[in-house]
């Protein structure tokens, strides 16, 4: 029996190595000799023996935790891999590039050569070795630069003695080093179970959200006219966030403030950028743009039915990307976030899916220390927060039905049943009262719901609950599981929702049409569908969820006129913005498949074909991207010229 126990830190002038020292010493003498406690669902005492299963942290931070290079100038960008380049010059030449996309010089895939933890452990406790022989300062740097081993505890320890101001400082670290030499290094390297290479995952949030999508989104609207950016924005504000369940889109403050926006707001860019973006930019970066807003929506998945199919897919999609992205300039390998893509299937395989491992989860603790920090009175702020932490730990476990032990007859009592059933999960689906239409009434319901259940009241209702945070509403798309077993589930468009309410449960029926699977778009490159003149009466219990599907504007040729009324402190003007004018002659529509919630239920009829990516694909777009590179105003021609076609590879000359 395993549970996952997240741990927390917090300090205003500690380093995350010093507050580890003593966790780790802890953590160990733990994971040997364990602890008892009382385990509530078994009524008995357990054996705990806690070991570490990750360590969560942003780039900069896992670089510190595994003693390697920060990323973001080194010549050894990676903490997983050894991608190493020599020298900056070196980064503009087809070699460099391959390794950075994870292939060899011919074209085909190739087996990064991965770090390993004790040779890491070895590198440091050498560099310490070379420092303790005397060796100069420019020979301990070029020591540290070649074998992309950096410990920052250690490196602060050298600092110390070589400047040699605090004799007592400086005598302590000689004792300590002659009697716990390894107190004297990062103390992950003593942690046992820990592999400090395989145990830091890609994490998406500051790699993926708050990297590849803020690098290319910079580039994107530096690019724009501010003709373009009107356009934009009225784009955004027309996009249809149905069944995305994100908030309305700030169109204005998504464009405006483009160089300081946070994870949430990319990921609504994300979704929304085949149907806002393409119309704005050239061929070349729309399929960019269509590769990122794929791997995104794998990227983004939270349940993995079938482990090997989808890693095959992400990988897919990965290659994919980097592939167009090189093409378009090779200078994008300056940016080691990108390179990061080809070992997130690894970290996806070795703990599950990304959103589990990404620290997006731990900004919610920031209203926490934010609630702690204003009831304190600022004499120990670090034990305050930590009080309120346990408080709310306490409460929660106790409200989840865990047991405590009195003191006076040493027996265990938990929370009644009732409080439980507070927090309970209500029965899906259903419709609350407020979605009710007192308008429409028993006559004016459709005679084909009244005929499957004649003594009932039916009212039209504007959506209902689906399950948690999916809400399902009027004039939105669905996929509907079929009633024959021989046939797949189909998309359907909700006309009408119609609900009712006995003593018992409520009902709620459907009134759809049926939609067509069409063929796939090349401008948007997803699927299209259209509404068929076949109406459907279903229950809502064959609902499967809803799906995000767009109107086909490229196609319709849907035109943007001035006539959406401004909203100033919640009233509206008389000041006019652009918004899409959709013309619905046209019946055709987008599945989007860059949604990040029910990617399954969009992908399964989309059914994005995946063509073969050859070796000769590969050569053209380094070729191609270290051609471009060579030509942009940036490289000024100091970098080496890109090898032709032959020197690449001579077969295929």
């Amino acid at each position: 029996m395993t549970r996952h126990i997240p741990l927390n830190f917090y300090s205003d002038d500690t380093s995350a190595l010093e507050l580890a020292a003593p966790v780790c010493d802890e953590l160990n003498n733990l994971s040997l000799s364990g602890f008892t406690a009382f385990d509530y669902s078994l009524q008995e005492h357990v054996l705990v023996l806690p070991v570490v299963l990750l360590f969560m942290a942003d780039s900069p931070m896992h670089a510190e935790i595994t003693s390697t290079m920060q990323p973001n100038v080194s010549l050894q960008p990676c903490r997983i891999c050894n991608l190493k380049a020599e020298n900056k010059k070196e980064k503009a030449t087809g070699t460099y590039v391959d390794n950075f996309i994870g292939c060899k010089p011919n074209g085909y895939n190739v087996q990064q050569d991965l770090w390993c933890w004790t040779a890491t452990k070895n590198s440091a406790y050498n560099t310490w070795e070379l420092f303790q022989q005397g060796a100069p300062k420019n020979q301990i740097h070029l020591s540290i630069t070649n074998l992309g081993v950096k410990d920052i505890l250690n490196q602060t320890v050298m600092k110390v003695i070589q400047e040699d101001q605090d004799t007592r400082l400086v005598f302590n670290i000689k004792k300590l080093h002659e009697e716990r030499t390894q107190q004297l290094f990062n103390p992950f390297f003593e942690l046992k179970g820990f592999d400090g290479h395989k145990d830091t995952p890609v994490e998406v949030l500051h790699v993926v959200l708050l990297g590849i999508l803020k690098y290319l989104y910079r580039d994107l609207i530096g690019g724009l006219s501010a003709s373009k950016k009107e356009e934009l924005i009225a784009r955004l504000q027309s996009f249809d966030t149905c069944n995305l369940n994100i908030q309305p889109i700030k169109a204005k403050y998504l464009v405006q403030h483009y160089s300081s926006l946070v994870g949430k707001d990319f990921k609504v860019l994300i979704q929304a950028a085949p149907f806002v973006f393409f119309p704005l930019i050239e061929d070349s970066k729309r399929k960019i743009w269509n590769s990122l807003c794929h791997l995104s929506s794998f990227i983004f998945q939270t349940h993995i039915r079938d482990l090997k199919k989808y890693t095959a897919k992400i990988n897919y999609f990965t290659q994919d990307f980097l592939l167009k992205l090189i093409s378009a300039s090779a200078q994008w390998v300056n940016k080691p976030k990108f390179h990061m893509l080809i070992h997130l299937s690894q970290s996806i395989a070795r703990f599950g899916p990304a959103s589990l491992f990404a620290t997006e989860k731990f900004e919610s603790y920031n209203g926490v220390v934010c609630q702690a920090s204003i009831h304190s009175n600022r004499q120990s702020p670090s034990r305050d927060i930590a009080n309120t932490f346990l408080n709310y730990s306490a409460i929660r476990y106790c409200l989840s039905g865990g047991y405590l032990q009195t003191e006076s007859s040493r027996s265990n009592i938990s929370s009644s049943y009732q409080v439980k059933n507070l927090l309970q999960k209500p029965r899906f689906p259903f419709f609350k009262k407020s979605s009710q239409f007192d308008l429409d009434c028993y006559n004016n319901a459709p005679s084909e719901i009244k005929t499957i259940y004649p003594d009932l009241d039916w009212l039209k209702i504007a959506s209902f609950e689906l399950g948690e945070h999916q809400s399902i509403k009027a004039n939105s798309f669905i996929t509907v599981k079929s009633q024959e077993i021989t046939q797949n589930n189909f998309i359907a468009y909700i006309t009408s929702i119609w609900g009712a309410k006995n003593l018992s449960q409520q009902k709620i029926y459907l009134q759809c049409l049926c939609c067509e699977i069409l063929e796939m778009d090349t401008f948007y490159g997803m699927r299209t569908l259209k509404k068929i003149n076949r109406e459907e009466f279903l229950s809502a219990k064959t609902v499967i969820s809803g799906i995000n599907v767009q109107h086909h504007c490229a196609g319709a040729k849907c035109l943007i006129k001035r006539t959406l009324p401004r909203r100033l402190e919640r009233q509206e003007t008389d000041m006019m913005l652009k918004e899409v004018h959709h013309n619905y002659n046209c019946n055709l529509y987008v599945i989007n498949t860059a949604s990040l919630r029910e990617q399954d239920e969009h992908h399964a009829p989309a059914r994005i074909p995946l063509p073969a990516i050859q070796p000769l694909d590969v050569l053209n777009a380094v070729h191609n991207g270290l051609s471009e590179w060579k030509k942009s105003k940036n490289s000024k021609g100091k970098n080496k010229a890109p090898e032709s076609m032959s020197s690449i590879d001579p077969s295929l000359a």
